[in-house]
């Protein structure tokens, strides 16, 4: 094993400390006092994305509530574009977020169509107007505007090109969402840290209410896990039979965030999971921009520590690490141990520290789940785990989910298909109102 990659997991786990955390936001808010700024900022949309449109949404009340008690600075910077290679289905993702922000817009209580009608043609026309309005706070309303105009297939004009200024705006603004270290619209960035959308909006109210000393509970939860019910009697007899199936990834950080939550769920609610991994997305042939990669790493840290789950020392299972891991599944699979496999595995590789390429780490896993190390290291130059994994992909493909963690519960009545761990929320709502 190299220097380097032994040394790895160490470093993860400083970059993801508390410690560092709190000292770089110290030493921001230290030179923001000094040089008397406001808390600025810089929130990027896309006319396309609906997950700005609601975005835009959230930020009305936003600005209200905590503009009012410190001085708050919003500039806004629409792109036009996206890094390619950071959406591996970009069709599915499309309609994905188009499908997921109808949820976000009834849960919230937002403006969003029922019908996507928005116009490719009329995507610059938009933009030229997004870019026409004065870039603070002033304006928002009016970016609203132009953003519900084009989602219900309403705009007129038909302006075909951009000008010469327009492309430059369009071109800083892209080069700045890059200079800052992220890769998509609906992210507004404060203080070295990245926003993403409603789903994230909370870490940022928790943020400022901490600087301005007020006492108010962030409004955007919502979409969080319940943990104010009790469990379900398993004696109650059961009416349908539901399941829950996830796609997985055993290099996923959000998949490791994901498994660790839905076998509480099922345990919680006394349903089946059934996990089916797939490869990485980079073990597909498909480039993930670093942006993207530390993004996640950055934002799978505070996702864990809220939901009191380990995570930071990352052992990554790249290669032969995924390999092991795959050819050992059937194995665990048939010991009636598959979820508690993956959990040790997953465990080790994103919070332990080891090394699952060596013999030494993957012995460690393996005996932790209860399986035979002999019976593993026979097993583990098998390679039908290929196909197996292939199929999960495509099935999940299939169910319109674009990559993982993603979910599939269904029962008698009804299923429904979730990407992200953020939204097995929403099954929760499901199973709580079957219950009800």
């Amino acid at each position: 094993m190299s220097v380097k990659t032994a040394v790895m997991p160490y470093l993860a786990q400083c970059l993801s400390s508390n410690e560092l955390l709190n000292t770089k936001r110290y030493i921001f808010e230290l030179k923001r006092k000094l040089l008397r700024q406001p808390h600025d900022l810089k929130v990027f949309i896309k006319i396309d994305d609906p997950y700005s449109y609601i975005l835009l949404q959230a930020l009305v009340p936003f600005i209200t509530r905590y503009g009012a008690a410190m001085p708050l600075s919003l500039s806004f910077h629409p792109i036009i574009s996206q890094a390619k290679n950071a959406f591996p289905e970009p069709l599915l993702w499309q309609k994905n977020a188009f499908n997921d922000c109808q949820y976000l817009a009834k849960l919230y209580g937002f403006n969003f169509p029922d019908t996507n009608l928005s116009c490719d043609s009329q995507k610059i026309t938009a933009t030229k107007a997004l870019l026409a309005c004065d870039a603070s706070t002033t304006e928002i309303h009016q970016l609203i505007t132009i953003f519900e105009q084009f989602w219900l297939g309403k705009l007129t004009g038909n302006n075909a090109s951009l000008s010469h200024v327009e492309d430059e705006i369009l071109a800083r603004n892209k080069a700045l969402l890059k200079t800052l270290g992220h890769y998509q619209s609906a992210t507004i960035y404060y203080g070295n840290e990245w926003y993403w959308g409603v789903d994230r909006l909370a870490y940022l109210e928790q943020r400022l209410n901490t600087l301005s000393q007020q006492n108010l509970a962030p409004q955007y939860t919502k979409t969080r896990l319940r943990s104010d019910i009790q469990v379900l009697d398993s004696k109650i007899p059961r009416l349908n039979q539901p399941h829950l199936t996830l796609y997985f990834s055993i290099r996923s950080p959000y998949s490791h965030l994901g498994l660790e939550q839905a076998a509480k769920l099922v345990d919680k609610y006394q349903i089946p999971l059934r996990v089916k991994p797939v490869l990485p997305m980079i073990m597909r042939g498909l480039a993930v921009p670093t942006a993207k990669k530390m993004y996640i790493f950055h934002d799978t840290t505070r996702e864990a520590r809220r939901l009191n789950i380990d995570y930071g020392k990352v052992a990554d299972p790249l290669g032969k690490g995924v390999e092991r891991c795959y050819a050992l599944f059937e194995y665990a699979e048939q010991q009636g141990k598959a979820v508690e496999y993956l959990l040790n595995y997953s465990r080790a590789v994103n919070s332990q520290g080891i090394h699952s390429h060596t013999d030494e780490g993957l012995k460690r896993i393996v005996e932790r789940s209860g399986l035979d190390w002999q019976r593993a290291l026979s097993l583990l130059e098998q390679t039908n785990w290929r196909q197996w994994a292939q199929q999960n992909l495509e099935e999940m493909l299939a169910l319109g989910l674009w990559g993982v963690p993603s979910f599939n519960y269904q029962d008698n009545h009804q299923k429904i298909s979730v990407w992200g761990q953020d939204r097995l929320a929403r099954i929760e709502q499901l199973i709580v109102a079957q219950n009800d």
